[in-house]
Order: C-alpha cells, then structure tokens, then sequence
C-alpha cells in the first residue's frame, strides 16, 4: 500500500514529512509545501517604501554600469590614442636622419640654387614636423640642461657664459612635452 492508499475520487493527496513521519493530508484545496509570499504588508505605505528603496538602488546599479562603461570607453580611446602617437614618434624618429643629412647638405654646398632648393625643402620638412606636434628643441646659447641635451664636449670662447650651449652638433626634437631625440652640443668653458 502506497501513499495514494484510501484515496478518494477527487481527492488530491499532499504528503508532508514531519519527524521522520510521512503524514498526508486529506483536505480538498489545501497546498503543504507552498512558499509564503516573499512580502506580506499589511501597510501599502510600507510597500511603497520598500518599492521606492529598490527603485532607487536599481537606478543607483544603472548609473554605476553607465559610469563604468563611460570610463572603459575614454580609456580604450586613450590607448587607441597613445598607440597612433607611439607609431607616430617611431616614424618622426626615422625621419629626423633625414633632416639631419638636410642640414648638414646645407652647410657643405656652395651652389646658391641648389642651396635654395635644399632649403625649400628642409622647411617644409620642419613646417610638417611642426604641424604634428614635432618641434626642435632651442638650446644655442642657452644654460646647458641635461634632460634636453646630451654634451659631447666643451668648447673653449668667449662668445657665450660658461656653461651655456655654445655650439649645437645635432639638433634635438620634441614631441608635445616628450623629448624625442636630445641636442647634442659643445658647452662653452674658459680658458
């Protein structure tokens, strides 16, 4: 004999287990094992409280994921951004050999158009650098700084105080604030 043991037509069977007993139920309509609802007020104040509380928790979780999402997407830019000037500078970097051999091709010929021409150049080379944020660090005459300039040996005049860049070797470049390439120069000594 089972639990459905006495069973009448119609009759629906609850069986509950109390003390290591099975004890059934007989009632028509009688549910044992329902959960009582997860709220019961008795004061719709109360619920209405309690539904503004979880309202504004909900908006406050849904301004955080926005402010979170917001800050993902400025960082993403941000790098996307820093990656671009990163391949910006190695490129700048590759063409500073050639404005430097510019420079120095200046100085060697005598040909006054070809100098012109030269010069035509070198320009629009510097006026491209500076278009995107490359400038040439100016140091000639200058107190001799060590985080923009490298010094490569002293020269001895009376042209410029001692301690200044009294002769520029290799011109020095920036990009934004960032050194890119330091000047190297000859520092101004007495005799």
């Amino acid at each position: 004999m089972g639990i459905d043991a006495g069973k009448e037509k119609g009759e629906v069977f609850r069986g509950e287990k109390r003390g290591g007993k099975m004890e059934i139920n007989k009632n028509k309509n009688v549910a044992t094992n329902v959960q009582p609802p997860s709220r019961v007020m008795s004061d719709p104040g109360e619920e209405i409280k309690l539904l503004r509380q979880e309202l504004e928790n909900e908006k406050n979780h849904h301004l955080r994921a926005l402010a979170d999402f917001d800050n993902y997407r400025k960082r993403v830019a941000r790098d996307a951004e820093m990656r671009g000037n990163e391949a910006k500078k190695a490129l700048v970097v590759d063409l500073l050999d050639l404005i430097d051999n510019l420079e120095q091709a200046l100085k060697q010929i005598n040909d006054e158009k070809t100098v012109a021409g030269l010069r035509l150049i070198y320009q629009r080379f510097l006026d491209l650098l500076k278009k995107h944020g490359v400038t040439p660090v100016d140091c000639l005459g200058k107190p001799f700084d060590p985080a923009e300039q490298e010094g490569l040996a002293y020269l001895e005049t009376v042209d410029y105080p001692e301690g200044h860049v009294a002769e520029e070797l290799c011109r020095g470049y920036k990009f934004g604030d960032e050194l890119l390439r330091p000047a190297r120069v000859r520092v101004a000594r007495r005799s």
